[in-house]
Formats: C-alpha cells, structure tokens, sequence
C-alpha cells in the first residue's frame, strides 16, 4: 500500500512462474482511505492470506491486469463417501454435491471421468441418455459448487438376456 495524503493505493505482487519476474497488479488507484472499511484497510496492511487468496482468485482481475493463472494440476477431487455404484438396483436418483474450496475452473466433464472412473466416451453417453443430468453443459467449465443428479439403470435381469439370446437368428 501506498498513501499520499487521504487518497490510497493498493497492489498486489505476483510472480511468474516461468521467467520469475514480479508485477505489481493495481486493486485501488487514488481512492480516499475512507472508502475502505476499516477491517478491509487491516486486512490490506497486513497482507491477510485470505484476501489475497480472494484477490488472485477474482475472475476480472486476471484480464484487467494482463495476466493468465494457470490452472493446471492445481486440483484433486475428493470424495468422503464410497464409490457410486452406477449400477445398483435402487431406482431413486442420487444427488451429487461437487463443492469447489477455491475456484479453479474445471470441465465437467474431467471432473465426472475422474469421479466415475469413467471414459469420456462413457460420461458422455450417460449425459445424452439421461443417467447423468447436469445443470450445465458437459463441456462448461465449473469454478462453483453445484449439483447432479444419477439415475440408476438396474442390470438386465438373467432371463432378459436369455430372452436377447433366443431372439437371435442363427
């Protein structure tokens, strides 16, 4: 931070990765001090992790300052429940809550083949028949918490397939 009278700035430093070099990125250019709360001016001079978490994060301020954050290998998705049985026999869709603890953005669909343990060509047939429903599109990136719904298919009983055998023509 920087004062000159009444009037404030505030930048955040980052670094590149790559090459090393540091840019200092505006957040506030010439406001008055008055025009920040008091708890947010703290949390400004002591560099408090949680706004510049927030700060980083904000989608806007990456193409307003002229930098890129990449995502890659930066997520790991974690389940606290036992693996989804895709096949069960309960008719009852199940709800699915995907919560995102910082907001990076995702494909759905990466997030569903590594949930599943699917193949894409798998996640996407089950989205086009309806088992898998989603509140956005398969191919959307997500950053926020949201959730699907699975609709069970029960396997095919022993005597419907005795029946598709006999139907065959030899």
């Amino acid at each position: 931070m920087n004062a000159n009278g009444k009037l404030l700035d505030v930048w955040m430093l980052i670094g590149c990765e790559l090459c090393g070099r540091t840019s200092k990125i505006p957040i506030h250019e010439r406001i008055p001090v008055r025009a920040l709360r008091s708890e947010r001016l703290r949390m400004f001079e002591t560099n408090d992790p949680a706004v510049v978490r927030d700060l980083a994060m904000d989608g806007a301020l990456p193409g307003k300052a002229a930098y890129q954050v990449d995502w890659g290998g930066t997520w790991e998705l974690e389940t606290d429940g036992p693996s989804c049985d895709l096949e069960r026999e309960d008719p009852a869709p199940l709800e699915v809550l995907i919560r995102f603890e910082l907001p990076a953005p995702i494909r759905v669909e990466k997030l569903l083949t590594a949930g599943f343990g699917l193949s894409r060509s798998a996640v996407r047939d089950m989205v086009d028949s309806g088992r898998i429903r989603l509140p956005m599109a398969i191919d959307a990136k997500a950053r926020e918490d949201f959730t699907l719904f699975v609709i069970a298919t029960p396997p095919p009983s022993p005597a419907a397939g005795n029946r598709r055998r006999e139907a065959v023509p030899r």
